[in-house]
């Protein structure tokens, strides 16, 4: 085999049956040196492949470096998986992917992760973007290299990089850059110039880091740091990897850190399988003043590399150079659903997902090219695509699924709002009736605070209507702007999340719109049943509630706080969905009982905390203490036995 001059990583596809795919590797192995780590389902596999990984744990090989890799597809293509691989090669490697000899029936296990459906299904889509971006860089001749090159790389940008940040004054620095630029070198090499702390989402992916750093280094993890006000802070803290720590915990730490006197410095990638990226970019930078670095030189591979140009193509990474216009002109905006088969429209719909909304993945890309039961708008402004919203349909399902979605036993995949609506805010009719939930919505800077999202809305809302849906829903991170824009949209708040969103922060809502008769009796009830639990759910999650409905002060137990006590103590309903009832209960409960329910009135009127009572009452841990509470609900039950029931 030839020697190819530069030295650029390369792709090598190979399609067929699995087993004779890698039989042929055999061969290839043997006569070229190097790790072979192989991303694959199987584990019945050959003797010399040694280093083999499942790609759900693909997370594991980041910050390592690889010569030459196997990526299996021929069951399915984890996109994510892919992304982390190529992410770990070295200049000179080759990745083998190994794809299924036909598509005619293929049917992507993959899918199982990002489709709502129990079944694994055919991605045509995906399948012409990938024949067209292999196609776009087929080479006649794309060997594997022997020689491994001088590991110089371009390193003075690196220096340069790290002089301008031993000089910086400001508090928090940005360090930013694709997979492979040194960046996780350079923080490392920064540590033998400042006293450091470092911190990551997951140690085993600092190997690089480590290579380079002070020996001494101290480590510690995002959950450790939050609780360490009591600790004397280093000069610097190095945060590797931030854009993949959950934001209000990465927030958190920056407030801890920033009170210790201590300067920041983020390393970040924001391309690939690490979608949070954009919403660091997005959320972070608005709410602090910072400073950025950005290394955009590689190290790891040559300039110009063939397989990371590859990748680049394959998952969108960047955004699209088009012109955008500003200028508006009403009558020349189109609303319209998108051909599920016109890729080109999807494609510029993800990039525009990825400019506007804070969190936009790779699992997003595969959704939008194949997922069923999904529609994809687009607004134009003449030529130009400016907005975009991406729908599922929700609802309609059997009753039996219903009730053991209600009773706790029963979970399946999709139906976000008809599911929750059910098991959290307790109405079985909102799974029964059809509707429609916006999943994403997004307008381009230039055209924002124009209406344009309100009018997207309203086309969706009359496209449900034409289609015998009962209602339209949305699920969102609360903040004072996103519920005045749903109010706006006529929507009715209707559930509120008791724990704040890992990803975002902020407590989660649902809302809906109703269209028909039956759609507006479910809205007037789950509205008021919020309301009414509103007066206790005040005490258990920081909102302003009295800003955001109108608190209903009868609190007398009713037939439904009945219905949710016994789905709370004879099943599997959680106790936050039946918080307000607890409350209720034990409220109702003061002064005439047969039943004392010493925990469930610990808990909701004295508030003492689910930590101090698993102690106080020698228990082992809290299912044990909502056990205990259910007992003490069903012995009232006995006890009292309602006359509504």
């Amino acid at each position: 085999m030839m020697i190819n001059p530069t030295s650029t990583r390369k792709l090598w596809v190979l399609q067929g049956c699995r087993t004779q795919l890698f039989n042929q590797i055999n061969a290839i192995i043997n006569q070229f040196p190097g790790d072979w780590v192989t991303v694959t389902t199987q584990t019945d596999l050959p003797n010399v492949i040694h280093h083999y990984i499942n790609p759900n744990q693909a997370k594991s090989l980041l910050g390592q470096e690889f010569k030459h890799a196997i990526f299996d597809a021929t069951d399915g293509f984890n996109l994510d998986a892919f992304a982390m691989l190529t992410g770990t090669l070295i200049k000179n490697s080759v990745l083998i992917l190994l794809l299924p000899e036909s598509y005619s029936n293929w049917l992507d296990q993959d899918s199982l992760r990002w489709n709502e459906s129990t079944t694994p299904i055919m991605v045509p889509n995906f399948i012409r973007h990938l024949q067209q971006t292999l196609l776009e860089f087929a080479h006649v001749d794309m060997p594997i290299i022997q020689s491994l090159e001088n590991q110089d790389g371009d390193v003075t940008q690196q220096q340069i990089v790290l002089t301008q940040l031993l000089q910086s004054d400001s508090l928090l620095n940005i360090l930013i850059a694709k997979r492979g630029r040194g960046k996780s070198a350079l923080a490392g090499l920064f540590t033998h110039h400042r006293r450091c702390w470092v911190t990551a989402p997951n140690k085993n992916a600092l190997v690089t880091f480590f290579q380079f750093a002070e020996a001494d280094i101290s480590f510690y993890a995002p959950d450790q740091l939050m609780v360490m006000n009591e600790h004397q802070f280093p000069d610097w803290l190095i945060i590797d990897e931030a854009a993949m720590i959950p934001l209000p915990m990465l927030e958190k730490i920056l407030q801890l850190a920033l009170s210790k006197q201590s300067k920041i410095l983020l390393t970040t990638t924001v391309e690939g399988y690490e979608g949070t990226g954009q919403g660091f970019l997005l959320k972070l930078l608005k709410t602090q003043s910072t400073r950025q670095f950005y290394l955009d030189k590689p190290i790891r591979w040559k300039d110009n590399d063939d397989l990371e140009r590859l990748t680049d193509k394959l998952l969108l990474n960047g955004v699209s150079t088009s012109d955008i216009k500003s200028e508006i002109d009403e009558h020349t905006i189109s609303y319209s659903i998108t051909e599920r088969q016109d890729i080109d429209a999807l494609k510029s719909i993800f990039y525009l997902l990825k400019m506007a909304h804070y969190q936009t993945t790779l699992v997003d890309l595969r959704r939008l090219f194949d997922a069923e039961n999904l529609s994809v708008w687009q607004v134009n402004h003449t030529e130009q695509l400016i907005a975009a919203a991406v729908t599922i349909n929700e609802g309609n399902l059997p009753n039996k699924l219903i009730d053991e979605v209600w009773r706790g036993t029963r979970r399946p995949k999709g139906n976000l709002v008809a599911q929750s609506l059910v098991a959290h805010a307790g109405d079985k009719l909102a799974a029964k009736l059809k509707s429609v939930r916006i999943n994403r919505i997004a307008v381009i800077e230039p055209y924002r605070r124009q209406k344009i999202a309100k009018h997207l809305v309203q086309h969706i809302y009359q496209h449900a209507s034409i289609n015998n849906n009962d209602f339209i829903s949305v699920s969102f991170a609360y903040s004072e702007a996103n519920y005045q824009f749903w109010l706006a949209c006529g929507f009715a708040l209707v559930h509120i999340a008791s724990h704040k969103q890992a990803n975002s922060g902020s407590y989660s809502m649902m809302a809906i719109k109703p269209i028909t008769q039956q759609g507006h009796l479910l809205t007037q009830r789950l509205v008021q049943r919020l309301q009414r639990n509103a007066y206790w759910l005040a005490n258990i999650i920081d909102l302003p509630f009295n800003q955001l409905l109108t608190i209903n002060d009868q609190q007398n137990l009713s037939l439904d706080d009945y219905q949710v006590l016994q789905g709370f103590c004879d099943y599997h309903r959680p106790f936050e969905a039946c918080y307000a009832s607890l409350c209720r209960l034990a409220n109702t409960n003061v002064n005439h009982s047969k039943t004392p329910m010493p925990l469930l009135k610990a808990l909701v009127q004295q508030k003492t905390s689910e930590s101090e009572l698993i102690k106080q009452y020698q228990l082992t841990g809290r299912n044990q203490l909502i056990k205990s509470i259910k007992h003490e609900v069903k012995s009232w039950f006995t006890n009292n036995q309602p006359d509504c029931m």
